[in-house]
């Protein structure tokens, strides 16, 4: 960004949304091209703006493609307020395909729910960059009733650009502070991917902690019964041919029973993670050829191992549930939890849970078909 403008505050944001950014500025660029050429054809010129408002939208796509390109997980954005508005048009275009894309009701439901939550996500992130002056794209509408969603978008982004917008602080992901608030930084160890959908949702500018799972709050009763349920077994330790891995599995499984009964759904997420990279090293170890690794284990990434494991059974959204079961180990990392910092809830440790237990399936480690009784003995344990 040229040094002569002057930029907005910080912009941060999960690099999930920052791609949701880059594919408004893709499309807009591409309805304003061809809203060009359909002028052009026709031998007029359009509104003297198109010309610039168009090299701006194709500034800030290349801005966002370099800014994606790495491969951290937050994405820090120096956007001069023009650029910051043209986003918050792009945005609010893709709100707008989205909806018509919505009322013609084509593809599967799956698609339709991530529609929408990424539709959500970017009228939230239009409302939180709004200020004025507010840019409108000079394009012609996809439809010519204007959907619920796009009324509802411009009447809140009119509502929040009346009041004083230049006294806020630095924007960036919401995050839950000790009493409860929301202040800057929110991150999420996982809230899906069609279950993405749900990944994207807790980037939301609105999105709102979970009080009963804070650091120092107690539960409600009722929270902490729900807490307290154990899920069932995750595999069958006995089928890690490792002896290594398996004792470390007999460990961390011990653990991972032990955080559920009290609740503490953050370092179940770290247990987690662990007991699936055993899994999945066990596996990949005497497969090496097959899955084309080299090296050592301790070089490979494991949430790309587990995928080539999973094989067949690796669904589109597996990558990201992949990626956020083993990114859980970041909150044991206080540096990283002072910067942005995440929180774990039931339905997200059992929504990871349920992503661990199909992983360890398909590779070969089932879990008991139903719990033993305190004293008896698995088929396994018995002398062949």
């Amino acid at each position: 960004m040229p040094a002569c403008l002057r930029v907005m505050p910080e912009l941060q944001v999960k690099k999930v949304v920052a791609v949701c950014f880059l594919e408004s500025a893709k499309l807009s660029l591409e309805h304003l091209g061809e809203h060009r050429l359909e002028l052009s054809q026709k031998g007029l010129t359009g509104p003297e703006e198109l010309p610039r408002i168009y090299g701006g939208v194709r500034r800030l796509r290349d801005y966002m493609q370099r800014s994606v390109s790495g491969y951290q997980d937050l994405v820090q954005l120096d956007l001069s307020d023009q650029d910051a508005s043209l986003l918050v048009g792009c945005c609010r275009r893709s709100v707008e395909a989205i909806e018509s894309r919505l009322v013609d009701g084509d593809g599967p439901s799956d698609e339709s729910q991530w529609l929408r939550k990424k539709r959500q996500v970017l009228a939230d992130w239009a409302v939180e960059m709004a200020a004025k002056p507010l840019v409108e794209l000079p394009l012609p509408r996809l439809s010519p009733v204007m959907g619920e969603s796009v009324r509802a978008l411009t009447t809140r982004i009119h509502a929040k650009i009346s009041g004083d917008v230049y006294s806020r602080q630095k924007i960036c992901a919401p995050q839950a502070g000790p009493s409860g608030g929301q202040t800057a930084g929110q991150g999420s160890i996982t809230q899906g991917l069609s279950v993405f959908g749900e990944l994207l949702a807790c980037d939301l500018p609105n999105a709102k902690p979970v009080p009963s799972l804070l650091p120092g709050r107690v539960p409600a009763p009722a929270a902490a019964a729900a807490m307290n349920s154990v899920m069932p077994p995750l595999l069958d330790r006995h089928r890690v041919r490792d002896p290594r891995l398996r004792s470390l599995l007999s460990f961390d499984m011990n653990a991972f029973d032990r955080c559920q009964q009290e609740g503490d759904h953050r370092m179940a997420a770290v247990l987690l993670a662990s007991i699936v990279e055993s899994a999945v090293l066990d596996h990949a170890i005497p497969r090496r050829a097959e899955l084309g690794l080299s090296g050592t284990p301790d070089t490979w990434k494991v949430p790309d191992v587990l995928l080539r494991a999973m094989g067949d059974a690796a669904h589109p959204k597996d990558r990201a549930l992949s990626f956020h079961l083993f990114a859980s180990r970041n909150l044991l990392r206080p540096a990283l939890q002072m910067m942005t910092p995440s929180v774990v809830t039931a339905a997200s440790l059992e929504r990871l849970h349920d992503f661990a237990s199909r992983a360890v399936h398909a590779m070969g480690f089932g879990a008991p078909s139903k719990a033993l009784p305190p004293g008896a003995i698995s088929i396994d344990d018995m002398p062949t």
